[in-house]
C-alpha cells in the first residue's frame, strides 16, 4: 500500500461537481462527460499529472490528497475558502448599456466579458444597466471532487513533460529533452519567449528535486548556430 504524500508526483483522474446542484464542472474522464452529456469534441480528457504540494490543484485538493492511497479512489468535499473564495460584493459593478454597445458588445445574462484585462460576467441587463460580477463563477461555492490516483510518477522525463504541458502549454512534439545525471538539457522545436524560458527554468529546478541544472537551447539560438556552421563552411 503506498499512501501519497507532499512533493510526491501524481497521475490522477478526477470529477469535480457544484456539491449544491450535482454539476459538474471539469472533469478528465471522457466516457464521464459522454454519459453526462457534457462532452465536448475540442476537449482533451485525460489523466492530470501534477506535484503534491506544489499549488497545481486547489489547496482544498492538494491537502485532501496527502496520507491516500495509490490505486484506491475517495471523494472530498471543499469549503469555498479552500476552493474558489468566498463571493466578494465589491466585485459586482454597475454599468450602462450603452456603454457596452460602444465597444460592440451586446450583453446577455451569463455572457463572460474581458473588462480592461479581467474577467467578468454579465449577471443581468436591465433598464439600460448592465450588472456585472468580477467573481469567479464559482466562487462561495462548496465544492465536492471523486478522485482517482492512478500512480506514482517517478520519471523524470515524465515529470519534465508534465510542467511543459501544465506552465507553456507545450507538445511532446515541442521540444527535446535529455537528463544527464543531475543535469537537464532541453531544445525548444518552436520559439519561446526568453522570460517565458527563464520561469520554465525556475519551476523545473523547484518543482523536480533530482535536476540541479537546466540547459535551454531555444529554436532561434538553434538556428543562429546553425547559420554559423553554414558561413564557416562556406568559408572554407
Amino acid at each position: 500500500m503506498v499512501k501519497i504524500k507532499e512533493g510526491d508526483w501524481i497521475e490522477l483522474d478526477f470529477i469535480g461537481r457544484v456539491k449544491r446542484t450535482g454539476q459538474i464542472f471539469d472533469l478528465t474522464k471522457e466516457d464521464v462527460a459522454k454519459k453526462e452529456g457534457i462532452y465536448q469534441e475540442q476537449q482533451e480528457y485525460k489523466p492530470l499529472k501534477v506535484r503534491i504540494g506544489s499549488q497545481q490543484l486547489l489547496n482544498g485538493l492538494d491537502k485532501a490528497m496527502i496520507g491516500k492511497e495509490v490505486g484506491k479512489s475517495f471523494k472530498v468535499i471543499i469549503k469555498p475558502e479552500e476552493a474558489f473564495g468566498r463571493r466578494n460584493p465589491k466585485l459586482i459593478q454597475l454599468t450602462s448599456l450603452a456603454k457596452l454597445k460602444k465597444k460592440g458588445v451586446n450583453p446577455v445574462p451569463g455572457m463572460p466579458l474581458n473588462i480592461d484585462g479581467a474577467m467578468a460576467y454579465v449577471r443581468a441587463v436591465s433598464g439600460g444597466r448592465v450588472i456585472l460580477d468580477f467573481n469567479h463563477p464559482l466562487s462561495g461555492k462548496e465544492l465536492e471532487y471523486e478522485v482517482y490516483p492512478i500512480r506514482l510518477i517517478e520519471k523524470t522525463e515524465e515529470k519534465v513533460k508534465s510542467i511543459a504541458s501544465l506552465l507553456l502549454n507545450l507538445e511532446d512534439r515541442d521540444y527535446d529533452i535529455k537528463v544527464t545525471g543531475e543535469e537537464l538539457e532541453l531544445k525548444f522545436k518552436k520559439d519561446v519567449p526568453k522570460n517565458i524560458q527563464e520561469l520554465f527554468k525556475k519551476q523545473l529546478i523547484n518543482q523536480i528535486s533530482e535536476i540541479k541544472k537546466v540547459n535551454i537551447v531555444s529554436k532561434s539560438r538553434e538556428s543562429k548556430k546553425t547559420q554559423k556552421e553554414e558561413d564557416k563552411s562556406k568559408k572554407k
